[in-house]
């Protein structure tokens, strides 16, 4: 399965059976979460398998929503969009793992740093340090993953339509050539399914902004954005349209935050 179908047939499960993946499958995995890109290369972002679920529950408490065989852990340091930037290598991972057909489930992170040390390696960075604040690595993301559960369907049918905002609330203006792009944007899961993106079409391509949301869901809104960064550049790469994303200096515009650019090389 390409990524690109991959983004419309991925579902949150949220029910899981007890069994570990085979061996073969988790190696896979760790390829995956060992190759991951993102926008912003001055960070520091790792994916890190916890194969004994156990732990991720036990730290979580009642916090934990979904109960799987494993989790995956995201980390990162500090920099500019590092959450947007969590959400794009978090979202590629999952639409690669169900691509081999692993179910898939995105956590809230309440962990903190000093939580997951004792099972999950980070850098070593001197207190004294002058970039301690910016080089320390914490935890940002949490994905739960295995096999589905029986009553669970692993895919969604293809001829569904999930909850979401339709594609003129996304972007008012829309060339014929954007609309399947626009549409992998469309479908991107979200975070309390806010869908805080909106796309304004330029000479040059879109200027991307991002709805303000309330405080306690701004690091959910931000990760949900790099979501959906991510499916318009693999939908992008489908369909053979060679794209980069800038920052530039645009318009404020009451009620968003501007996120980033998308220019289009011709």
């Amino acid at each position: 399965m390409e990524l690109y179908d991959a983004i419309f047939y991925r579902k949150s499960i949220r029910n899981y059976t007890n069994k570990n993946i085979k061996s073969s499958l988790m190696e896979e995995v760790k390829n995956i979460c060992s190759n991951i890109t993102y926008l912003n290369e001055n960070l520091n972002i790792k994916a890190h398998i916890v194969d004994r679920g156990h732990l991720i529950q036990f730290l979580l408490g009642k916090a934990c929503e979904v109960k799987a065989p494993h989790y995956l852990v995201i980390t990162s340091n500090k920099g500019e969009k590092t959450l947007e930037n969590i959400g794009y290598v978090a979202e590629e991972i999952l639409l690669k793992m169900t691509s081999l057909g692993i179910a898939t489930c995105w956590l809230k992170c309440n962990l903190k740093r000093e939580d997951i040390l004792e099972f999950i390696d980070l850098d070593e960075i001197d207190i004294d340090d002058e970039e301690y604040e910016y080089k320390i690595e914490n935890p940002y993301a949490i994905i739960a993953f295995g096999y589905a559960d029986k009553q669970e369907r692993l895919f969604r049918p293809i001829n569904s339509d999930p909850d979401r905002k339709r594609l003129k609330k996304i972007c008012k203006k829309i060339d014929r050539k954007w609309v399947k792009v626009l549409n992998a944007v469309r479908v991107a899961p979200s975070i309390k399914n806010i869908q805080p993106w909106i796309f304004y079409a330029k000479d040059y391509g879109f200027d991307i902004y991002e709805e303000k949301s309330k405080k306690y869901l701004v690091q959910d809104s931000k990760i949900s954005m790099g979501i959906a960064l991510k499916h318009f550049d693999i939908a992008c790469k489908k369909f053979g349209i060679d794209v980069k994303f800038e920052t530039i200096d645009t318009k404020r515009k009451r009620g968003k935050n501007y996120i980033i650019s998308v220019m289009e090389d011709r």
